[in-house]
């Protein structure tokens, strides 16, 4: 039942985002490190959103599964709205926001386990601008309730 009501927060946060998207998504990777679950791996989706909004506003879904001491399993799936600023003169800009949290922890081997979390959650970061479309970033996501970590991680965007 609960992993319904997590698919179905997740789907909440996401629809009304993709629905007013403009310009084409990216995809990219990222590593994470975390309070008590060690480091992880993840994937991150943007969508930017409408010039008409704000100039430089996307949303930003990503997942990480990270790897805690054996045996427990823990991932966490983040949706937020996040707000660009260019640093003139340098190929840097500044970016900060917020959004939902859902975490899930669970134990290996033992059935029903798992307790997933939900809250929300604040971010900023740095992107680095390349010659190519590739966007190197750094970002830090003090979370407030779900998975209760300041999380750092650092990526790319194809």
């Amino acid at each position: 039942m609960r992993t319904h009501i997590t698919a179905a927060l997740a789907a909440l946060c996401i629809a009304p985002a993709a629905l007013a998207a403009q310009g084409p998504p990216r995809l990219g990777g990222q590593v994470s490190v975390a309070q008590d679950v060690n480091a992880g791996l993840g994937l991150r989706l943007e969508l930017p959103l409408s010039p008409a909004l704000a100039r430089d506003l996307r949303v930003a879904v990503a997942f990480d599964y990270f790897f805690p001491d054996s045996p427990v399993n823990y991932w966490e799936l983040n949706t937020d709205l996040a707000w660009g600023f260019h640093l003139a003169g340098t190929r840097m800009s500044l970016y900060a926001g917020g959004g939902l949290n859902i975490a899930r922890t669970s134990l290996s081997g033992v059935p029903r386990s798992g307790v997933t979390d939900v809250g929300v959650n604040l971010l900023g970061g740095v992107r680095f601008g390349t010659a190519t479309r590739l966007t190197p970033y750094v970002e830090l996501r003090p979370e407030l309730g779900g998975g209760d970590r300041l999380v750092l991680t650092a990526g790319v965007m194809f």
